[in-house]
Order: C-alpha cells, then structure tokens, then sequence
C-alpha cells in the first residue's frame, strides 16, 4: 500500500500544507546556520564591541562602586527591615555574575544539548515522515536517514564539550554541516515532488 502512494498524489491542500511546513522546517535550520556562521566570528567580531572593551575603565568603574558602596546599604531581601552594608568581600554578588567553573559551564552546556536534540529529535521525526513518502529511491533515503540521525547525535555531543573540552567544538562543526546539508536535500526533494502531477 505505501509502495503506491508518494507526496504526488497529495490533494491540493495536502501539498499546501507539506510545502509550508517544509519551508518552515528550512528556515529553522537556515537559521540556526546562520547564527552559528555569525558566532563563530567567521566574519569578525563587532568592532564596536571591541573598541567598548578595550576603552572600559576596570579599575576607574570599581573605584565608583567602592565609593559607592560606601554610602548605600543593600536591602536583606530574607528579613525585610534589616540591611547589610556592601562590602569588597560580597561586591560580585550586586556587580554581576561570578567566572563560572569548568563544571558549571559543562553543566550549563549539557543542558543546552539536551534542548538541541530534543528539538532536532522532533524535526528528524516531522521532516523524515514526510521524506518517507517523496518519490527518491529507497536506498537513497536510508543513506539520508542515517546522516541526519549521526549528525544530529554528534552535534549534540559537541555541544555539550563547548568551551569545557578541546573537542566540543569540533564535533560542533563536524555534526552540523551535514545536517543543515541533508536537511536541505530532504526538503529540495520534497520540494520537486509536491511540484509533480499525481501519475496513475
């Protein structure tokens, strides 16, 4: 019964729908390329964001906020009614965020990763039913399907190792390639058929 039906035979508002879910499928991925080619500092860092960094005043802000610091109480949120003074010592808490630890970032990436194959999971699934019924040679989709699936599984793997693992990024760049790659193929293909007459 599958072996007779492919995306061709689709009513009109079935190919509507395919079409349309296909080309938001692209643009997710095209996307996220997209963002990953800009921060990868391919194409430079922002200059304007360079020049800020490296005229900041460190050590001039710091003398401010002592000052500061000096004269203004910090409210003790826990017991409202009492304060307590702000210090050198617990400065960083109200400045910013502390340097995070290997382990942190690690923890912070892991999740990240997570988020990424769960989402790439769902697409793998949405996009390949779809791709199941084009009209490309069986082989042709088993080799698509296992690229995707490795891809997908690797880039996540290197996700997770960013920053924290001389690795991570590497894997990074080796599992997303081929995916954004496949998933472009997969919806060119689905693509060429919705544009075909049903034939009987």
């Amino acid at each position: 019964m599958l072996n007779d039906f492919n995306l061709t035979k689709l009513p009109p508002y079935g190919k509507t729908f395919v079409g349309l879910f296909t080309a938001l499928m692209l643009g997710v991925f095209l996307w996220a390329g997209t963002l990953a080619t800009i921060e990868s500092g391919i194409f430079g860092a922002d200059e304007d964001e360079q020049t800020a960094v490296a005229n900041y005043d460190y050590q001039g802000d710091m003398q401010s906020i002592m000052a500061d610091s000096e004269a203004v109480t910090a409210p003790n949120w826990a017991d409202s009614g009492q304060e307590e003074p702000i210090n050198p010592d617990n400065l960083g808490n109200f400045a910013g965020a502390q340097e995070q630890t290997t382990w942190e970032k690690f923890v912070d990436n892991f999740k990240l990763a997570h988020v990424h194959l769960n989402g790439h999971t769902a697409l793998y699934f949405a996009l390949g039913l779809i791709f199941f019924f084009s009209a490309v040679p069986p082989r042709t989709k088993k080799i698509a399907y296992w690229i995707l699936a490795i891809s997908i599984f690797i880039h996540a793997v290197g996700l997770a190792g960013l920053d924290t693992c001389v690795y991570g990024k590497i894997l990074t760049y080796i599992g997303g390639p081929p995916l954004l790659a496949t998933v472009l193929y997969m919806c060119i293909r689905i693509f060429i058929d919705l544009r075909k007459k049903a034939t009987l």
